[in-house]
């Protein structure tokens, strides 16, 4: 565990370090522009779309993400970066772990990429699985639904997040330019600091950039347990077999201390989330030549990630059958982790398996990228570009033990190659065109007490195509993608192909709105977790005796594939209106997703020793939802610019036989009001979370919730030294006990309460 450490000694660090590089460097970076940076997602070029063209302007339902609004919204996990975009929520599994929620879906339903290439974790395998991407070097992030996101594959059902960063550059800096950055967090002891540098000269440009976070254990108010909402679900579980009533869940219950017996599942706690302290660590470097036609360019990059997951979120005992989880030579990956390998003999003096205290996962990845372009100056192609990222990625979940002993359960492990090729064609007449292939090439693999999902070889090859035809009122999109998916485990295999089609229209009002129609027909072949989890990889059938199924700790099921499964098929039709001027921007958009053959994991009622069995299923179901966003600049002046903002989403899922998708967003509503003068910005946010009542299986609801926020800052222009900037940000100042329905260990884990975070960032 994270020690303590003393508060406010990393600030003292920062800005002694901010007043020693204030000293020595010079010129402010020219990208910002502090006034205008919260207008930037109207004017910015949208990467991701198939045709290059501004977030008014395309035909695409898009959130855009940069400049100072990106730097103000930065959070330890992408998932909680992008909560405060409608359309998005964060599915929390602790505070190492937040999963992005794009319109209800998740997973294996949207595509999160780096630079517009995969980024080759696991964390579609499990809820408890972080993300092996860092939001804190991205540039901009860019989150794409409908049409477009056949660009980055069929399964890609809910949307496509694309984090964009410059660690291989495509231009060269006219000067050196450095940014340096630390903060504090009050809740959690949190300290995090970065820095990145771009600098070049001849045809050569550099990047080089690097980060350190560390936090202690997450500070609530009241327990972290609802124990009335776990006993309920207990009950609600038992009395499905037959053993127990069904007993009613009481959402208003108060949280008394007496109330908290000593015979506990799991250790509950007040004040704080046990298991909930982190720290990670990256660093990339990046060279790139670049000419008058394109560019080449390399980069490397290394993360490690620790963090621990809190009390309930696994909930299996160490086996009978103590194990050491090595390969031949005693290690995983390159970097193995050995010395932290099986310490035997965690039995007690009758056989049985020693109760594991705490659990932490250890993130290993090292990612390689090759990217190029070029253009042509005549021809039917006009430009092309390549990426090609090999990525080594493993974790260990480590097992600690009431004695101070601690063995690695299981290794995940996932290595590979993505890349995508695009070329752009030369307009003729009214038409131009984007077509390209994109490549996959896995080898996954999960080994120990939790290998519930075979090791897989996983191949993917994906052919698309973009048309747009742009008259004076109007612009037409059509695309289409074609995909072959293989999953192979040895004896089990999987190979399946689909075809996607898309279509899309903007119709031009006048200057200042436009309407948008979009269409898709996109499918997904089923996962590897979905296909053959507790599959025997000899019969290609579930496991015939019980005692082998292997627990889905995460999750508390023994879950089991299903390798019939069908290609799952969503129907899209999304309807959106938007009005830009000079000082009112805003949008409005309506979507149906009627998906057939929806795959989804049902719990079957029965149990193997007190373990609730699952399977994965498939059946039609329909998402609806609505979403919107007002921008107002209510007055500006020299010194003084008022905005104001109001926006909302609401989705709602159902299977089409009945009954509700579970862990579906609640819907919510907030607004914003913002100040700013020439070297200042002060912002109040307000986010109302609705309750949520449209429950799934062995689902209760969950209360909605206020959650207040503020952000301030103030900018320093050095002159040829650069420029400074002291910022705040305070969260749930309330300090409300908010439970995100989403979460799945939302009655275990609670969101952070009330936390302050001040840092200091300096541009060269």
């Amino acid at each position: 565990m994270i020690e303590k450490k003393q508060p406010y000694a990393a600030l003292r660090h920062a800005i002694v370090a901010a007043f020693l590089l204030s000293s020595g460097l010079a010129h402010s970076d020219p990208t910002e522009d502090h006034r205008d940076a919260h207008h930037q997602y109207m004017e910015e070029v949208v990467v991701t779309a198939p045709f290059k063209t501004t977030a008014a302007e395309t035909m695409q339902p898009i959130n855009v993400l940069t400049g100072e609004a990106l730097l103000e919204e930065i959070a330890d996990t992408l998932g909680e970066t992008l909560k405060g975009e409608i359309g998005i929520n964060s599915a929390s599994f602790g505070s190492g772990v937040g999963h992005p929620i794009i319109r209800g879906h998740t997973g294996n339903r949207i595509g999160v990429l780096q630079n517009g290439v995969g980024t080759t974790d696991v964390s579609n395998q499990s809820p408890d699985h972080a993300e092996g991407v860092e939001v804190s070097f991205a540039n901009r992030i860019e989150i794409i639904r409908g049409p477009a996101s056949l660009l980055y594959g069929s399964g890609a059902i809910g949307g496509v997040i694309n984090v964009i960063d410059r660690r291989i550059p495509e231009t060269i800096p006219s000067k050196p330019a450095v940014i340096v950055e630390h903060t504090y967090n009050d809740n959690t002891s949190g300290d995090r600091t970065m820095f990145r540098l771009d600098a070049g000269t001849g045809n050569f440009a550099f990047h080089l950039e690097g980060f350190q976070r560390s936090s202690d254990t997450v500070e609530i108010p009241g327990f972290a347990i609802d124990e009335a909402a776990v006993e309920a679900l207990e009950a609600l579980a038992h009395a499905h077999e037959g053993e127990h009533e069904e007993e009613e869940h009481h959402d208003d219950e108060s949280h008394e201390e007496d109330d908290h017996g000593d015979e506990e599942a799991f250790p509950n706690t007040k004040g704080f989330i046990g298991n909930s302290d982190s720290e990670s660590d990256s660093g990339s470097i990046g060279v790139s030549f670049i000419g008058e036609r394109g560019f080449i360019g390399f980069s490397t990059s290394k993360l490690n990630n620790k963090y621990g997951l809190p009390p309930g979120s696994h909930t299996h005992a160490h086996g009978d059958e103590e194990e050491e989880h090595h390969d031949e030579d005693g290690e995983h990956g390159e970097g193995g982790h050995e010395d932290e390998h099986a310490e035997e003999g965690h039995e007690d003096e009758h056989g049985h398996g020693e109760e594991v205290e705490f659990v932490r996962l250890d993130i290993e990845q090292t990612r390689h990228d090759l990217r190029a372009g070029i253009g042509f100056s005549k021809g039917f192609i006009e430009s092309v570009r390549a990426s090609l990222a090999y990525t080594d990625y493993a974790h260990d979940e480590i097992e600690y033990f009431e004695d101070g002993g601690q063995v690695v359960g299981t290794v995940y492990s996932n290595e590979g190659y993505e890349g995508r090729v695009t070329f752009n064609r030369r307009a003729t007449g009214a038409w131009s065109g984007v077509y390209g292939l994109q490549f996959t090439d896995n080898e996954f693999s999960a080994i120990g007490e939790e290998a519930f999902i075979p090791e897989s070889d996983i191949q993917n090859l994906g052919i698309f195509g973009f048309e747009q035809y742009e008259a004076e009122r109007f612009n037409l999109e059509l695309g289409f993608r074609y995909d072959a998916n293989k999953v192979e485990t040895g004896q089990c295999d999987s190979d399946e192909s689909q075809f996607s089609t898309s279509g899309s229209l903007l119709y031009k009002i006048n200057g200042e709105s436009n309407a948008f129609l979009g269409l898709t027909r996109a499918s997904r072949s089923p996962s590897v977790e979905e296909l053959f989890s507790n599959v025997n990889n000899s019969t290609c059938n579930r496991v015939l005796d019980n005692e082998d199924l292997v627990l889905h700790a995460a999750t508390n099921l023994l879950e089991i594939g299903n390798p019939n499964l069908d290609t799952e098929t969503s129907n899209n039709l999304e309807l959106g209106y938007r009005y830009h001027t000079g000082r009112i921007t805003g949008e409005i958009s309506a979507y149906m997703n009627q998906i057939d053959d929806y795959i989804f994991l049902s719990v079957t009622g029965e149990e193997f020793e007190e373990q609730l069995i699952a399977q994965h299923l498939a059946s039609d179901a329909e998402f609806r939802g609505i979403e919107a966003r007002v921008n107002v600049n209510v007055f500006e002046s020299e010194r003084l610019g008022v905005n104001w903002s109001l926006f909302g989403d609401s989705v709602n899922a159902e299977f089409d036989a009945g009954g509700n998708i579970p862990l579906i967003p609640a819907n919510k509503i907030g607004t914003k009001v913002e100040f700013y003068g020439p070297s200042w910005t002060l912002h109040v946010h307000l986010n109302k979370v609705s309750d949520q009542k449209d429950t799934g299986e062995f689902e209760y609801s969950t209360e909605g919730y206020d959650e207040v926020s503020l952000y301030s800052d103030y900018h320093w222009d050095l002159g040829s030294a650069g420029s400074l900037k002291l910022f705040l940000k305070a969260n749930n100042l309330t300090d409300e006990e908010i439970r995100n329905h989403t979460s799945r260990l939302k009655n275990f884990a609670p969101e952070s309460g009330r936390s302050y975070l001040i840092g200091l960032r300096y541009r060269y």
